[in-house]
Parts: structure tokens; C-alpha cells; sequence
């Protein structure tokens, strides 16, 4: 798809915009303090590691153990009540919760579903 001049200026403007709010700005402060703290990478890294690995194996049609599936619980929980997992996670929901309004509205604005446009792509 090629875009104008004068709406990927406006796309462009619209990004930066957003980047500046408090829910983005809070989200990224949020996300470097996790990244930033060696324990609470690592928690986020093994358990995104497991996830991605059990999924994967699930689709495959394979059988996941109650061991493996324990451990997986395990690990969420302890990655859910780190509190440098947990602001993140929280800023992250904030953040969503506003794009949807912004979604919303330029979807009311322009008369164009943005969100159903972005599903269909």
C-alpha cells in the first residue's frame, strides 16, 4: 500500500503524539525499570520462553505433562507478583485501554473502523 505524503505525515505526527502521553511514557519508564533489574528479566524471559515452548508443542498436537504444565503455573504466578512485572503489566493494560479510545475516535472521526481495518491487515 502506498501512502501520500500528507497522510504518512499525519500518521507520523499521530505517533509521535501518542509516544509523548503519560500512558505510553509511563509504559516505557515501566518496561526499561524491568529491563533494567537483571532478576526481573530473567523471571520475564524464562517464563515467555516456557509459554512460547508450551504453546508451540500444544499445536504441534502434543501432550503437555502435569509436571510441565505446573511449572507453568508456577512460573506465572512468580512473574505476575514480581512488582517490576506487575507495574508493567498494569502500565501495558492502561496503554491499551488507550489506544482504543484513540482508535475510537478516529474511527468516529473518519468514518473508518480502525479496528477492524487493522484486524483484517
Amino acid at each position: 500500500m502506498i501512502l501520500s505524503d500528507e497522510l504518512m505525515q499525519a500518521a507520523q505526527a499521530l505517533g509521535q503524539s501518542l509516544s509523548a502521553t503519560d500512558a505510553v511514557q509511563t509504559y516505557l519508564d515501566a518496561q526499561a525499570r524491568l529491563q533494567a533489574d537483571p532478576q526481573a528479566a530473567s523471571l520475564e524471559e524464562r517464563f515467555q520462553k516456557l509459554y512460547q515452548d508450551l504453546i508451540a508443542r500444544q499445536q504441534a498436537g502434543e501432550q503437555l505433562t502435569r509436571a510441565e504444565v505446573n511449572e507453568f503455573y508456577a512460573l506465572r504466578s512468580q512473574a505476575q507478583s514480581h512488582p517490576l512485572i506487575a507495574e508493567r503489566d498494569f502500565a501495558l493494560s492502561q496503554v491499551k485501554s488507550y489506544l482504543a479510545e484513540v482508535a475510537l475516535d478516529l474511527s468516529q472521526q473518519s468514518r473508518v473502523d480502525y479496528t477492524t481495518l487493522a484486524r483484517a491487515t
